[in-house]
């Protein structure tokens, strides 16, 4: 499953002006610094330079607000969100810009509570921004509080009628809450916004996938990739979809390229352990489970294979307890069958 989100990592150029060589100037100069080699994706030199601006002025809150990014795009979200926060309790509470970022952050790592009150914060400062609508759906959806948050990206929407973004993400809630005629309904409005956003296509294949009709899925997935062949998750939804039509040889290099693009995606390792299952492999099966199971226990299908997968290396109390958790449509055949 693909979580469409879009952000955008605020870059602020800050040049001091004063005509002494003081602190100030020098930690100005290691900003500008630091955000060159943020741009060329050096992440490590421009951590150390916004070290060093923040040793000149510790009250530096661009260089806490960069360095977090920086933080951040290295894969070290809980330094990156020491970083947002510090720049806002310490420094500046109406510092917008490190709330978006700390927004992000803490929806990627799961924290959507946090996240949703990030988000509204933001909403009472740009109150007739279509982003921060935009945002609170996202978290909306994470929560799984989908109603709520297909009106908060139909609001976005009205905001801005060009935004696919919040189409889409609207018609991933319909998706998510299996309404699927209404999201494809809005997955066509989005097509004719942009017919060049992958999301789209992404979004039509994991419809098709849930109805069973893998040839379409197949179809749509491809065009996703064709467009954005760097998504994992694309990738990963692909693989899981070569799984149905049993295809494993392409199934296990689409799932691996998808957690080559984003290791921490759980879809993907999922992925991987039904292909271990379907091919014996039970003990890879259950590693990669839980490796699931430690970014998101709630994904669909995880309860019913961790379970099938007890069933076959003889722990049947585990596995009975698994299926009781499950939200297969076998559960309770299941159940009967194996926990008597």
């Amino acid at each position: 499953m693909q979580k469409t989100k879009y952000f955008y990592l605020i870059l602020i150029l800050f040049c001091t002006t004063l005509s002494c060589d003081n602190d100030k100037a020098k930690a100005g100069r290691f900003l500008l610094m630091g955000n060159n080699e943020l741009a060329n994706l050096n992440y490590k030199e421009a951590i150390r330079l916004y070290t060093e601006a923040i040793g000149k002025d510790p009250e530096f809150k661009e260089a806490y607000n960069n360095r977090g990014v920086a933080l951040y795009k290295s894969g070290h979200y809980a330094e990156a969100l020491n970083d947002y926060t510090f720049a806002i309790v310490q420094i500046d509470p109406t510092y917008t810009d490190a709330y978006k970022n700390r927004f992000e952050v803490n929806l990627v790592s799961g924290s959507y509570q946090r996240a949703l009150e990030d988000a509204e914060y933001l909403a009472t400062v740009y109150p007739d921004s279509a982003y921060t609508y935009l945002y609170q759906g996202l978290a909306l959806t994470d929560l799984k509080r989908y109603d709520e948050a297909i009106s908060k990206f139909d609001m976005a929407y009205q905001k801005d009628t060009e935004n696919v973004e919040a189409v889409v993400n609207q018609a991933n809630a319909y998706y998510m809450s299996n309404r699927y005629e209404k999201a494809r309904e809005l997955l066509q409005k989005a097509i004719s916004i942009d017919a060049t956003e992958a999301n789209i296509y992404n979004t039509l294949a994991l419809i098709a996938t849930q109805e069973g009709d893998f040839q379409e899925a197949l179809k749509q997935v491809n065009q996703a990739i064709e467009i954005d062949s760097r998504n994992g998750y694309f990738s990963n939804n692909r693989g899981f979809i070569y799984l149905n039509l049993g295809e494993l040889e392409k199934a296990e290099a689409d799932i691996n390229m998808g957690i080559k693009l984003d290791p921490s995606n759980p879809w993907a390792y999922r992925n991987k352990a039904i292909f271990y299952y379907d091919n014996k492999s039970f003990d890879a099966a259950l590693r990669n489970i839980e490796l699931a199971a430690q970014y998101d226990d709630s994904i669909p299908l995880l309860n019913h294979y961790w379970g099938l997968v007890l069933v076959e290396l003889d722990r049947m109390d585990e596995a009975c307890a698994k299926f009781s958790l499950s939200e297969s449509s076998e559960k309770e055949m299941l159940i009967k069958k194996y926990c008597k």
